[in-house]
């Protein structure tokens, strides 16, 4: 979503009707691009607890089109015992070695401003560090 014609890439490349499901864990201006993308019919499935840009025209014209909203959250799926099962593979992992967290840059606390352009600008992957 970093161009700002890719509802209209998405909808090509789905043979011009749009997608059926669009997993949105962004939220704000990137949820009214996805309704460009969807296909009539199609559900929106918001996945993050973020803003989510749909006013009133958005969805009536999301009732004409036979599109639906739905909201999705993992954790409340997971059970207690579930949940410290997989943190602790995790953390195992993690120890051993067999886990590695890429790093899209290490940046001393003076350079903030342009840890978080390189944020902004897409410019990173994996995790931006501040170094005191």
């Amino acid at each position: 979503y970093s161009t700002s014609d890719w509802p209209m890439r998405v909808r090509e490349a789905a043979g011009g009707a749009g997608v059926d499901i669009i997993y949105d864990i962004v939220g704000g201006s990137v949820t009214a691009a996805s309704l460009q993308a969807l296909a009539p019919g199609g559900e929106l499935v918001f996945a993050a607890l973020g803003r989510y840009a749909i006013g009133a025209a958005e969805l009536e014209a999301m009732i004409t089109r036979n599109q639906s909203l739905r909201g999705f959250a993992l954790l409340p799926l997971l059970s207690a015992d579930g949940l410290r099962a997989g943190l602790s593979d995790l953390f195992h992992l993690a120890a051993s070695g067999q886990l590695a967290v890429t790093q899209g840059g290490r940046y001393p606390l003076d350079q903030a401003a342009e840890a978080h352009r390189s944020l902004e600008e897409r410019r990173s992957t994996g995790k931006v560090v501040l170094i005191p």
